[in-house]
């Protein structure tokens, strides 16, 4: 059986999406592909990229490394096989490319639940793989709790 390929970067919303790999992975008796995407981090000087310090590489590479760990150590602690796969470059290119690669049944990522003008302003991964991908794709919202209050968009949205 395929794998159920979950894309994970640590936040309280890739968490969520962990879960609910997990437990698919279970339900439909498959191994968990946890992939993680590490940016390249540069920096500007006048107009062009300026790549930042090895140490900066190095500890974006560990923290992702780190990440892919943690879901993977989930995963087996409920009894589900996992392996990870660190990718380094811009999530939503590597993610689809790991699709691609490795044929997953579905795509699990979190979602932040952003509004419109902040997906504008920083991305949005989860669209970006939607569009990117022929896999299906399953976006886990954020919870409840953390998810804006229709008020607090719309106002956000006014005065941005």
């Amino acid at each position: 059986m395929k794998p159920i390929l979950l894309a994970t970067d640590g936040s309280p919303t890739a968490e969520e999406a962990t879960k609910k790999a997990i437990e698919l992975a279970k339900l439909f008796d498959t191994e968990l592909l946890v992939v993680t995407a590490w940016d390249i981090p540069y920096s500007t000087l006048g107009y062009a990229a300026v790549p930042l310090s090895g140490d900066l590489m190095d500890a974006a590479k560990k923290q992702a490394k780190q990440v892919a760990g943690e879901a993977a150590a989930t995963a087996r602690a409920e009894g589900v096989s996992a392996q990870t796969v660190l990718l380094r470059g811009f999530p939503v290119e590597e993610i689809s490319a790991a699709a691609e690669k490795f044929d997953p049944q579905l795509i699990v990522l979190g979602s932040h639940g952003w509004s419109a003008m902040k997906r504008m302003l920083f991305g949005s991964v989860s669209t970006g793989v939607l569009h990117h991908t022929s896999v299906p794709v399953l976006v886990v919202p954020a919870p409840a709790e953390d998810r804006p209050k229709k008020s607090e968009e719309a106002l956000e949205e006014v005065t941005a």
